[in-house]
């Protein structure tokens, strides 16, 4: 009989950092709409008792639409904001949750069979048909997840430096930081001698690694794949 191997990442939690950090801004979260809590806030705006009731009634008519939308990560995650706030204080509070999308009701909005849509990621607004929110909404979901992983996907590739020797593994890491791609023999030795050196240490072996015959920085000897290096904060 043998002991069974374990592990303790502390993956979830370490999940949820990494989510705040790769897509997080200066005005808090920006949350994937596959993980996100609400994936849609509804705003209504509205001045007197009167404009209130016609919102009212329009986001009351608007509802079982919502409730029937499918999203890739199930049925459509929504609330409607009726505090007594005003409406940039409720903007404020959900961009602060990175709630993907908010959805704008006036009076003037009912009068006109629309809504306006506001986007988290870059505050893009569009007009859009009641009638049609429905079929868009998924759609506009989905393209807002595709296009944060690519961003993620580009800020990691224009962050990977690959360096060859030990003089410029330093100046790269020193003048840009980010993850360095560099050969290394797999000693601990070498390892230790990079960390005290500059403060990285290997990170992963990434699974695109190809093998790649080179000479390890520190000294010398053959190494069979880039690693990737950088340093912990």
């Amino acid at each position: 009989r043998k002991a069974p191997y374990g592990t303790s990442w502390g993956f979830s939690t370490r999940m949820v950092g990494a989510t705040i950090m790769a897509h997080g801004d200066d005005s808090g979260l920006v949350l994937p709409p596959n993980v996100a809590p609400q994936q849609l806030v509804i705003v209504p705006i509205f001045r007197s008792e009167d404009d209130r009731l016609a919102v009212a009634a329009a986001i009351e008519q608007l509802e079982p639409a919502l409730r029937d939308i499918m999203t890739t990560s199930g049925p459509l995650r929504y609330t409607v904001d009726w505090r007594e706030e005003s409406p940039g204080f409720k903007y404020n509070h959900w961009e602060l949750r990175g709630v993907p999308l908010r959805l704008e009701i006036g009076p003037r909005d009912v009068a006109a069979g629309q809504a306006v849509l506001v986007r988290r990621l870059d505050r893009v607004k569009e007009s859009l048909p009641v009638a049609a929110l429905a079929e868009q909404l998924p759609l506009r979901l989905a393209a807002y997840q595709a296009e944060l992983f690519q961003r993620a996907l580009d800020f990691r590739a224009e962050n990977t430096h690959h360096v060859d020797t030990y003089d410029e593994f330093k100046t790269v890491l020193e003048e840009n930081g980010g993850f360095l791609m560099a050969p290394w023999c797999g000693e601990a030795a070498c390892e230790k001698q990079i960390n005290a050196e500059t403060g990285a240490t290997t990170r992963v072996v990434p699974f695109d690694s190809p093998d790649e015959a080179g000479r390890c920085l520190v000294d010398g000897r053959p190494s069979q794949r880039r690693v990737l290096f950088a340093r912990a904060y």
